[in-house]
Order: C-alpha cells, then sequence, then structure tokens
C-alpha cells in the first residue's frame, strides 16, 4: 500500500479572527514546505486545540494505525493541539509507527535541544490559552455585575434582546407559563400531573423555545421551579471548566433583575402543590 504525505491544520472560530491563521493558509504554508509532492489534508475548523475529539485528527490518527500515512506537516505545534501532554502524546504515538512529524514553523526533532523547545513551546501555548481564558471569564463576570445579560440562555417565555443585552417577556410564551402554573394549582380533570400537562401541550401544538412540535415532562418541571419567572435571574451560577457542569457557591452567583412573568403567591403555592406525595405520584 502506498504510503502518503499528510498536512494537519486546525483553527478555531475565535483564533481565525484574531491571527488569520485560516485552514487555506496553514495547507498553503504546508505545501510550500513539501514541495511538489501531492497530500492528504486534514482539516479541523471551528475546533478546540484542547481536546483529542476532532473529526479531521481522529481520521488521521485512523489512516497512521492502518499505515497509509508516513510523514505529516503542520503549522506549527499550537495547531496540533493547545496542551503540552497532548502534543507529547501525538507525537510518541506517531513516532512509534514510524512516521515524521514536521512543522513549517519551529521543527521538533529528537535531540534533546529540539525535545526541550518543543516541551517549552508546548506549555507557553498552554499558558497563553488558559490566560485567554481566564480575561474572558473576568470579562463575562464583569459584564453580568453591570447587570448585562451576556448571551440569549433559551428561557422559555422571555426573548433576549442583544441591543440592550437584558431579558424580554414574550407575551405569547409567558401565556403558556401562567397557563401551566394555574394547571397545577387547579388542574383540570383531565390535566392532572406534570406528564399530562406535557401531553397536553404537546397535543395543542404549542411549540417549545426550541421550535419542537414535542413537550417533555422535565421542560415543563424546569419550567415550574425557575425563580426566573419571579424577576430572579442569576448569571455565573455555573462552572463549566475542566469538561464538567458543577454548581458554584451561591456567594459567587450573579442577580440580574428581569421582568417578572409569576407572582410570588402564584410560584409559593405551586412549589407547595409540586412538594405533595400525591402530586409526585400523577407526574
Amino acid at each position: 500500500m502506498r504510503q502518503l504525505i499528510a498536512i494537519y491544520a486546525r483553527v478555531s472560530t475565535e483564533e481565525q479572527a484574531k491571527h488569520g491563521f485560516s485552514i487555506p493558509a496553514q495547507i498553503r504554508e504546508c505545501q510550500d514546505r513539501i514541495g511538489g509532492a501531492s497530500a492528504l489534508v486534514f482539516a479541523d475548523e471551528g475546533v478546540s486545540g484542547e481536546t483529542l475529539k476532532r473529526p479531521a485528527l481522529e481520521s488521521l490518527r485512523q489512516k497512521i494505525d492502518r499505515k497509509e500515512v508516513k510523514s505529516v506537516y503542520c503549522l506549527d505545534p499550537d495547531r496540533l493541539s493547545r496542551k503540552l501532554l497532548h502534543q507529547l502524546l501525538l507525537t510518541e504515538e506517531w513516532e512509534r509507527q514510524g512516521v515524521c512529524l514536521y512543522f513549517v514553523n519551529g521543527d521538533y526533532s529528537k535531540t534533546p535541544e529540539g525535545n526541550l523547545f518543543y516541551a517549552l513551546r508546548g506549555a507557553i501555548s498552554e499558558f497563553e490559552k488558559a490566560k485567554i481564558t481566564e480575561r474572558m471569564c473576568r470579562g463575562r463576570r464583569e459584564k453580568a455585575r453591570q447587570g448585562r445579560v451576556l448571551r440569549d440562555f433559551q428561557i422559555y417565555g422571555y426573548d433576549f434582546d442583544p441591543i440592550n443585552e437584558q431579558l424580554v417577556v414574550n407575551p405569547k410564551e409567558a401565556a403558556v407559563v401562567r397557563q401551566i402554573y394555574r394547571w397545577v394549582i387547579a388542574p383540570p380533570p383531565e390535566i392532572d400531573g406534570v406528564s399530562a400537562i406535557a401531553r397536553t401541550l404537546t397535543k395543542q401544538g404549542v411549540p417549545t423555545k426550541r421550535g419542537a412540535n414535542r413537550w417533555h415532562r422535565q421542560v415543563v418541571r424546569q419550567i415550574l421551579s425557575n425563580r426566573t419567572y419571579l424577576g430572579e435571574f442569576y448569571q455565573n451560577k455555573w462552572d463549566t471548566s475542566n469538561n464538567k457542569v458543577r454548581l458554584r457557591p451561591r456567594e459567587e452567583w450573579i442577580f440580574i433583575p428581569c421582568p417578572s412573568i409569576i407572582d410570588p403567591e402564584t410560584f409559593r403555592k405551586t412549589q407547595s402543590v409540586l412538594s405533595t406525595l400525591s402530586f409526585r405520584s400523577r407526574s
């Protein structure tokens, strides 16, 4: 089987906008280095360099496993991965399979000096990425403290006003929210319980926030427990670092006032009904 040269390119959206390292530019730089030889191109666009789960990279690794690639060209180590550990993992994996890895900007060599340069460059890249992430987090927290909603959180009953960066009531959806609460407090015979409410909304053809034609009981439950409808919206509530979602301590939440849809007494009565054993058994 004929073994080929491979070019790997990667760019995330923010990097492309900031630095201009577009996919075509990376491919062109690598092709110039290769010369006239033909090459397979593997490109991940809009994909973070902090994970190895990238479609084009996984395809390249499969080709290497099948002994179909003999050398890989990449613009620089940052394009291969933002994490030093991942960079070393890939280079060692490919070296074991007899594949040569070349960088247009800064070759990786097997000399002690080359290994040190490569490790330092990877560490610096990871450090710079961490600094960018921290600056972005600080910026978002500061915007939140100023009372600005950071993005469209897709909360049923509200729309996001991107100009004023606020939540505004969606009248049609708000009417559905109020109806859901009324069905809990004073349920008609045919709508008894959360599952029955979801079935009724589906049967009536009421679209969900994302435009789906089917309601799930969990979505209804989330609406019934969401204090945003009282005018209490919180940002910086969830920590999504390290590919995990964790609830932050209450003191770190940032309160953002918003228009209310449900009055406090209706919300209190609803929570009281939801907590009863008889209601839970029907839902």
